[in-house]
């Protein structure tokens, strides 16, 4: 099998590499320029160091030919910058030179060079090594990325069974205690008492299965399975439709509600993930509101996107407290003001959803004024 055949069938199912050859004589860029234009590759050329480390930064090669021997700013201070370079650091250099002696290569390599190519050029060494060192460099990229998705995935196994053995195990025993004592002593009860017992099992219940859906979702979202469809919604029915689902709950403590957007109010969104933001957002002004309290959800217009705010007359929240709503990794479970459960992952959940859609999120609040959250979606 010969060099071409090699190197081309080394990309041929992906975007050909970018090379980005720096050399301050122009028969030089020529001659590299020619070799590889051949093969496939890109091209971007640079005369001097600080224009390569511009365009190094700006488009990101996959590989730098780079002069030793340049006027204003050598290669060798070249590599330095650009190793030292957030951006550019992972790039490999080959560094180009006419000199060979043991001393000049070492200082090419003590500066992160990877290789080293002779004047003048042969063009199947020249390929041979570009391809090796664009492979290897590939290679490293899809470990990292690997290793990156594998950290990933760790991570939400591990907040996972965090949940599922802090926030569930709790609410459950209290299911089975409960129906333990229900079916034990059965005959002792006053048909009040079972009442008030079976009330309970079916709020606590409720409360689990919240639990378990938004658990359920943000994992799917995690591993990206969570299906995203964005069409044109009528905004005050999707508002409308959550907080008939949730009646039952905001009945319990006889607070009224209040929906102020116009009928024509449309947006480009998920149907499923915004009814999970809205379900999410309304559920906890629920929680967190007082008995006869009211909740007001209202939209605005701004620019190309609408704003919806959900506000309540609740407990609110510390100031202290307001930067860790939305941040991963931080608990936020908090009981509601008739010790409803849950587990801080509805409020993470509605911000990567309404990231996931071209939007952001917030909260104001104060303690003893209630809090208003709100989010924007694209206007459809």
């Amino acid at each position: 099998m010969n060099i071409e055949t090699t190197i081309n069938n080394g990309f041929q199912n992906q975007p050909p590499p970018l090379v980005l050859i720096v050399d301050d004589l122009p028969q030089n860029l020529a001659v590299l320029g020619n070799i590889l234009r051949d093969e496939g590759y890109q091209l971007a050329i640079a005369n001097n160091g600080k224009q390569a480390i511009s365009i190094a930064i700006s488009r990101t090669p996959d590989l730098i030919l780079l002069d030793i021997a340049m006027p204003e700013m050598d290669g060798l201070t070249a590599c330095s910058i650009l190793k030292n370079n957030n951006i550019t650091s992972g790039i490999p250099v080959i560094f180009l030179t006419a000199r060979i002696e043991p001393e000049d290569i070492l200082k090419g390599f003590k500066v992160g060079a990877v290789d080293y190519i002779t004047k003048p050029f042969k063009a199947g060494e020249l390929l041979a090594r570009v391809s090796t060192h664009i492979e290897l460099k590939r290679a490293r990229d899809l470990i990292v990325r690997q290793k990156n998705e594998l950290s990933q995935a760790l991570s939400t196994k591990d907040k996972l069974f965090s949940i599922v053995s802090h926030d569930l195990k709790s609410p459950f025993s209290g299911l089975l205690l409960m129906s333990d004592l229900m079916v034990e002593n059965y005959e002792s009860f006053s048909k009040d008492e079972l009442l008030d017992s079976l009330v309970l099992v079916r709020d606590t219940a409720d409360q689990v299965h919240s639990l378990i859906q938004n658990l359920l979702n943000w994992a799917r979202l995690q591993n990206q399975s969570l299906a995203f469809n964005p069409v044109s919604l009528q905004l005050n029915r999707e508002v409308i439709k959550t907080f008939e689902v949730l009646k039952l709950n905001s009945s319990k403590k006889s607070i009224d509600t209040a929906i102020d957007i116009p009928d024509n109010t449309m947006v480009f969104a998920d149907s499923d993930l915004i009814r999970i933001i809205i379900h999410n957002l309304i559920g906890n002004a629920i929680k967190f509101s007082h008995t006869g309290g009211r909740i007001y959800v209202s939209s605005e217009s701004s620019d190309s996107h609408i704003i919806i705010k959900v506000r309540d007359e609740g407990i609110g929240i510390p100031a202290e407290r307001i930067g860790e709503i939305f941040a991963d990794g931080i608990s936020r479970t908090t009981a509601g003001t008739a010790n409803e459960l849950g587990s801080g992952l509805g409020l993470l959940l509605c911000k990567e959803m309404v990231e996931k859609m071209g939007g952001t999120i917030g909260v104001t609040s104060a303690p003893g004024t209630g809090s208003t959250f709100w989010f924007t979606l694209p206007t459809a």
